[in-house]
């Protein structure tokens, strides 16, 4: 898979020039020095807090109680900071710092079930059958690949994110789980197993290049090859540094840090996602299950709800408190809303035409309303032309990476990162 850009500045070809020319290597390699200087980087991380399943907008941060009687729900709402902007009564630490947040609202699309819309949400590109986009998350882990020692994109515990035709080298690392207070936290691939040595991992390692240099000509599945060759550097890499256990060791982390995070599958899993983003990891996201709310929506939201509103709080006072939050972009949303109309179940049903996001750090002014819905929360307003492609090219944005920049797939077709997008510039503002 190789990269083309059409931007590249003459002074960016002097300077990669004159750095070959004096034998200097570039530690991001020439796609990333390209990139950064065809895009202003605002953020060195971002923490993408997945709501999976699909949160109902109507009972978190797009309210309607003036709406039609049938798609009223149960809920009450508070008032927040921001002139004008009511949140679910589960949300008091939302409203409380409102102003540090930019929402946007009305976002719309048409992928209604969970694998295309999931899709549609990490790679900013309508699914096709034609062709697998990469997840933003690979894009990073492309762009910027660290030291080897930290993974790049790690999901937690997992995701059905991938990294389409950019290859599996650039998948994401799987934690597989969530860390428990109060325990150890054993990754798979980075906890050594007892009995297990740093010495004796290197002898298996050694042998395990002696088997695979008899196989290293051959010419069936050289992609599959070639990654399964840098994922093993990867895990070797990896399982060898304490520097990559300590990262993933939560119990490490200061008491006034542990103390902000709930103990439960989120609270504990943010607490991980922002000690590996203070490690240098330069995405991280983290899936947060049991947003199909089909029957019952108001019970299931009522458990959901504040679960997010503190993690979502916790997460970002750590960041801050750690001195990341001005280089991290803290992202959080679903795949889609849920229909105004409440069904026989008291439940409400999947609904692309309406979806919130929510954006603080990097430098984003808070207190910002983005977009906007219409009164029922059926769609977005008459103004509000916003699609996932929006919200994917201005993650890259922030990044430092243009989301107009060109690759080529292993069959040689040229392949746009996210041809349909535009960076939401009032954002930055």
């Amino acid at each position: 898979m190789r990269m083309r850009t059409s931007k590249a500045s003459r002074r960016s070809f002097l300077r990669v020039g004159c750095a070959g020319a004096a034998g200097l290597s570039l530690p991001l390699g020439l796609k990333s020095l390209l990139a950064v200087e065809t895009e202003k980087r605002r953020a060195d991380a971002v923490l993408f807090i997945n709501l999976a399943g699909g949160p109902s907008h109507l009972e978190t941060l797009d309210m309607k109680p003036a709406g039609p009687v049938d798609t009223k729900g149960s809920f009450d709402h508070l008032q927040t900071k921001i002139p004008g902007l009511i949140v679910s009564e589960y949300m008091p630490k939302y409203a409380a710092r409102a102003d540090r947040y930019a929402l946007v609202r009305g976002i719309s699309h048409s992928a209604g079930d969970h694998p295309q819309g999931q899709q549609y949400l990490a790679t900013g590109n309508r699914p096709a059958p034609a062709l697998q986009s990469p997840a933003i998350g690979s894009i990073v882990s492309r762009e910027y690949s660290g030291d080897g020692e930290i993974p790049p994109f790690v999901a937690i515990p997992d995701c059905d994110w991938h990294a389409g035709y950019m290859g599996d080298a650039y998948a994401p690392f799987k934690t597989n789980a969530t860390p428990r207070k109060g325990e150890p936290f054993k990754v798979r691939g980075i906890t050594l197993p007892e009995g297990l040595t740093v010495t004796k991992v290197r002898r298996r390692n050694q042998l395990l290049r002696d088997l695979d240099g008899r196989f290293a000509e051959s010419k069936n599945n050289r992609n599959l090859t070639g990654a399964l060759k840098s994922l093993g550097e990867q895990a070797e890499s990896m399982i060898l540094s304490s520097r990559t256990r300590d990262a993933f060791d939560v119990s490490k982390e200061l008491e006034s840090i542990q103390s902000l995070f709930a103990d439960n599958e989120l609270g504990q899993g943010l607490l991980l996602a922002t000690r590996l983003i203070g490690f240098g990891a330069p995405f991280v996201t983290i899936t947060h299950k049991g947003w199909d709310t089909h029957l019952d929506n108001f019970t299931g939201h009522k458990k959901l709800v504040p679960a997010f509103d503190h993690g979502l709080d916790a997460a970002v006072s750590a960041l801050q408190q750690k001195g990341l939050l001005e280089r991290t972009l803290v992202v959080a949303m679903g795949e889609f809303g849920r229909t105004p109309k409440i069904n026989k179940d008291r439940g409400r049903d999947h609904f692309p035409r309406n979806n919130f996001c929510v954006m603080t750090g990097a430098g984003i002014p808070g207190g910002q309303l983005i977009g906007g819905s219409d009164a029922s929360g059926s769609g977005p307003d008459d103004k509000t032309h916003i699609k996932p492609d929006e919200i994917a090219a201005t993650l890259l944005h922030a990044m430092g990476i243009d989301h107009h920049k060109e690759y080529y797939t292993n069959t040689g077709r040229p392949v746009i990162l996210v041809p349909n997008g535009r960076i939401l510039e009032s954002v930055f503002r």
